[in-house]
């Protein structure tokens, strides 16, 4: 068991003859397939450590069996398992897991902290701002209710307690008394009049004034008869009086004014109408007419208003037809006074059941109303906030699925890598290694060609650098687009802590002035206390913000968006490097050898044969210039 463990038959006697211990044959210069079993017992450990972290951070995102714990547990650690065991045994897939842990600190590891970042951001300030709007809106609907349950009762106070009592007692037959109101409504309605001077009032009297002055204008034009004028005025003056003198009351007086009114301007505005149709028609007989001066006032002249309409005949006929009718009317109706103020009492005690009846209507039973509107409000704001937060949820689902997306392409670019390197041996050999000046000062030793050092022109040519050399044209233009997806990132993210920080400065303490800021304060801050047998206080609708935890945001955002920006935009090829110098090379140091014995011998083939060239320039240079002077002899 020992000598399977530790003795490997072909590398021991080199060993002793090179005076190396044990543990540093192993561990620095054995090959990945040497001392097979002690490999596999040393790795397993180490690949099942990487096998939970994975599993942890990344593959328990897509554990389908999770709906069962046992099944979930099987799945788990069967994964874990197999990914250790793998791990042990094949070098190609401990390269490339190791490959894809210090990839995932590269430029090929950037969408995964952009995965992680915008967790972090789900997790924390945005979860924090749909809180915080969350309990914003609770305080509103609160104090809304709250507001609502005031009004109600100052509407109370306001009608008074008799009123209330009346409307608490009357809204036990409301049910049994609606069909009898409204009966009693519509026979009030016809008879129901203002007795007052209304604007229906003034705008009868107006009419009657232009029908008077149109009246007082045709006598004047017509310029009538002395006799005809003096029958008209005794006419007038012979009329028996008004017949709302005789009345008492000063209802029935002023129904009958406005019936007599009503009258007289049925007959006015027939006279204003025929005033107003003949005078238009007058002046558009002379507009049509114009190209006859000589007859158009001849024929234009027929249609006088004065002549036509007879203003004050129909005004006089008018005052005597009113007068007997109202006459009649009253002559018919005994003990009008006294009716009319039946009629008027009687209204007014309907009316006053119907205001009672609408009381009850506007405030008591609405009230129910107004309750499970503010229900359905704040159960429609619940849901909404619940919907919102399934979303969240489900995006964070789909970010853990496009976390180990991006882990097996990462793993898929590093398999990729490492079967280049295995296969191409041109695969980036250009660096210039310790061991590659090794081999050249053995050369030198050995008195044989060597190469150092290297001219600029050769490093140039060959695009030869060392390890540790700036990073190439093609390295700065490959770091831009990670360069522009931190910058994205950072000002999302900053954003984002921005609105979470300002949400729960304005909810927790509203600063400035202006109609805004006072308003927003009213309604936060409002309390009032009312006293009618219960005090309402508003000190319930005050909530605690969430306040952002800085802490977690300089955490598992700030600090990972650093690490992006020195390690993936700053020296993301700083661990490209390193994955192919120090991971990749001393897990296949025997193909680290032969690559760097290749460029070695490549860079020896281009020193040879660019010394060749060298002297084959020089002897044609200098068989050039023979000629030349031998041609110049034979001229001379």
């Amino acid at each position: 068991m020992f000598d399977k463990l530790f003795k490997e038959p072909y590398r021991e006697e080199r060993r002793i003859r090179l005076g190396r211990s044990k543990f540093i044959d192993i561990f620095f210069y054995s090959g990945v397939y040497d001392y097979h079993w002690l490999r596999i017992l040393i790795n397993f450990p180490i690949g099942f450590l990487i096998a939970f972290l994975l599993y942890k951070f990344a593959w328990h995102q897509i554990n389908f069996a999770e709906f069962d714990k046992i099944a979930e547990q099987i799945l788990k650690w069967s994964l874990i398992l197999a990914c250790a065991i793998t791990f042990a045994i094949s070098p190609l897939f401990r390269c490339a897991i190791i490959c894809v842990l210090f990839g995932a600190l590269g430029k090929n590891g950037q969408n995964l902290l952009t995965v992680i970042v915008f967790n972090s951001l789900s997790a924390g300030p945005i979860e924090n701002i749909v809180e915080n709007f969350q309990v914003s809106t609770n305080m509103i609907t609160c104090h809304i209710k709250q507001k609502e349950d005031m009004m109600t009762q100052r509407i109370v106070m306001a009608t008074g307690p008799i009123e209330s009592f009346m409307a608490k007692e009357f809204g036990k037959s409301t049910s049994k008394g609606r069909k009898v109101i409204a009966m009693l409504k519509s026979l009030v309605e016809p008879i129901e009049y203002d007795f007052t001077l209304s604007d229906e009032d003034r705008a009868l009297a107006a009419t009657i004034d232009a029908a008077e002055a149109l009246q007082r204008r045709d006598t004047l034009l017509n310029k009538e008869p002395e006799n005809v004028k003096e029958d008209a005025e005794n006419k007038m003056q012979k009329s028996a009086p008004p017949a709302w003198n005789k009345l008492k009351s000063k209802l029935s007086k002023l129904l009958s004014i406005r019936m007599h009114y009503q009258c007289n301007e049925v007959f006015d505005k027939g006279v204003k109408k025929c005033h107003d149709t003949f005078r238009d028609m007058k002046n558009k007989c002379y507009s049509i007419l114009w190209f006859l001066p000589l007859f158009k006032g001849h024929i234009c002249d027929k249609f006088d208003t004065l002549q036509i309409c007879q203003v004050s005949k129909k005004v006089t006929e008018a005052l005597t037809f009113c007068d007997q009718m109202t006459n009649q009317v009253l002559s018919r109706t005994k003990n009008l006074d006294s009716y009319l103020t039946d009629v008027h009492n009687l209204t007014e005690d309907i009316m006053d059941h119907l205001r009672v009846n609408m009381h009850y209507r506007a405030i008591v039973e609405p009230r129910n109303v107004r309750i499970y509107g503010i229900k359905e409000v704040k159960y429609r704001i619940a849901q909404n906030f619940r919907l919102l937060k399934i979303i969240l949820i489900t995006l964070k689902q789909i970010l853990g699925c496009l976390f180990v997306l991006m882990i097996y392409t990462i793993f898929r670019d590093s398999v990729t890598m490492i079967r280049n390197y295995l296969n191409d041996i041109d695969f980036n050999n250009v660096y210039l290694t310790p061991y590659f000046w090794h081999i050249d000062r053995k050369r030198q030793n050995e008195k044989k060609i060597f190469l150092y050092p290297l001219s600029k022109a050769e490093m140039r040519a060959n695009n030869l650098m060392t390890p540790i050399s700036p990073p190439t044209k093609a390295e700065i233009r490959a770091s831009w687009l990670p360069l522009a997806k931190f910058t994205f990132l950072l000002i999302t993210a900053s954003f984002v802590v921005f609105i979470d920080f300002v949400l729960y400065k304005v909810i927790y303490n509203i600063d400035g002035t202006g109609f805004i800021a006072d308003l927003v304060k009213e309604m936060i801050n409002f309390d009032y206390h009312s006293y009618r047998n219960m005090t309402i206080s508003l000190e319930e609708c005050i909530y605690n913000p969430v306040s952002p935890d800085w802490s977690y945001a300089g955490k598992y955002i700030f600090f990972p968006l650093g690490i992006m920006f020195l390690l993936q935009v700053v020296f993301g090829y700083v661990i490209k490097r390193i994955t192919l110098f120090c991971v990749i090379a001393n897990i296949f140091r025997k193909r680290n050898k032969a690559r760097i014995i290749h460029l070695y011998n490549k860079m020896l083939f281009v020193r040879t044969n660019a010394r060749k060239l060298a002297r084959a320039r020089i002897r044609f240079q200098v068989e050039r210039r023979i000629l030349q002077r031998e041609e110049i002899r034979k001229k001379r």
